[in-house]
């Protein structure tokens, strides 16, 4: 496998260092297992609640939902093999595919319809937002994510493979939202049978996407293997992955070049080191970071007072000779390279 030490730049205010070298075999099981080194552990494997980035990486390799994404950013069906929308774009029935959970129990529209409701209904749910007019307009999420009991999501499981969403308004990025992990399916009987262990241990926490989690020391590593049961796992092409959790970037480093480990994040300090490397590269990714006024402060009330602070900040020397990451410019809220358009342009422009 050829070697890649690779550097993740945002396409905003800052970001982080990748790379990844290639071992053909891991080192906690026999065939071709991917070793990857990251900072930072999983928080939570609940979709319902889980709010990182690890986190996030992790379910998705592990659970799908509705829709999914490839390389190329593109939206492309994943357990919903298909979906129907009504003449004034309110309605979207999906027809799911047949799959499985890897306990063989079968994939329906019930557990979609089960892990909406439990998550909107729970102030713990920190993205439960998403299911209202700040994301996907779901019918009624409003209401309910203000505290209306008594209505019901619009959202529902037609029979075991129909799953009927309708919306309050048009959402043009609604499919792309149901490749977000809060939108995910959790199956009912299993996560009653586990109550509070559910998703805090390898087995407490089913699978149906392209890998299952077999292990998790925590605060250590994760180990996950192809799930055979997967419905399209004639495509996974490794056996698994490794995932161990290396704080210092300085240590990650070290094990990818010692063919360890296949991938790894780097901190600035590292980049002068491995910039000229055939294994270091850079990748675009879509984190915005920025100050954000305390507006209970009288003086930080004041608009040109913000827009004089906002002047200040040097943006070019802070991310070519402070951060030093990758990091290029913000020139607004929405990140660059984030998404096409239809025309395909950059939707920032």
């Amino acid at each position: 496998m050829k070697k890649f030490l690779s550097l993740a730049c945002c396409s905003v205010m800052t970001f982080s260092l990748v790379g990844c070298s290639g071992s053909d075999a891991g080192n906690s099981a026999s065939g071709n297992y991917v070793n990857l080194a990251k900072e930072n552990d999983v928080i939570s494997m609940d979709s319902r609640y889980a709010t990182d980035g690890m986190s996030f990486e992790m379910l998705a390799s592990t659970i799908e939902g509705l829709e999914s994404v490839d390389a190329d950013g593109n939206i492309i069906p994943a357990l919903a093999e298909s979906y129907d929308v009504s003449e004034d774009g309110l309605t979207y029935t999906f027809h799911l595919r047949d799959a499985v959970w890897s306990n063989d129990a079968p994939v329906t529209a019930q557990d979609f319809e089960y892990a909406w409701d439990a998550t909107i209904k729970n102030p713990k749910a920190e993205y439960a937002y998403l299911f209202g007019s700040d994301g996907a307009c779901i019918q009624n999420a409003n209401e309910i994510l203000a505290g209306d009991d008594s209505l019901e999501l619009g959202a529902k499981a037609l029979d075991e493979k129909t799953f009927e969403v309708k919306l309050s308004q048009k959402c043009p990025y609604f499919l792309s939202l149901m490749s977000f992990p809060v939108f995910y399916p959790v199956n009912e009987e299993f996560a009653t049978e586990k109550g509070d262990d559910y998703a805090l241990t390898a087995d407490a926490l089913l699978a149906n996407g392209p890998f299952k989690l077999e292990s998790w020391s925590k605060g250590n590593k994760l180990v996950l293997v192809k799930n055979e049961k997967y419905w399209d796992a004639d495509n996974v092409k490794v056996d698994g992955m490794n995932v161990n959790i290396v704080p210092e970037a300085s240590t990650s480093a070290l094990d990818f070049e010692s063919g360890n480990t296949d991938f790894t994040k780097l901190n600035s300090t590292l980049v002068d080191k491995y910039k000229d490397s055939d294994s270091y590269t850079t990748v675009l990714e879509g984190y915005l970071w920025y100050l954000q006024y305390n507006f209970a402060n009288k003086y930080l009330q004041n608009e040109n007072l913000r827009k004089a602070i906002s002047t200040v900040v040097d943006r070019q020397d802070l991310v070519e000779n402070v951060l030093k990451d990758g990091s290029v410019v913000c020139g607004g809220f929405v990140p660059e390279a984030l998404s096409t358009g239809p025309d395909g342009k950059d939707y920032r422009e």
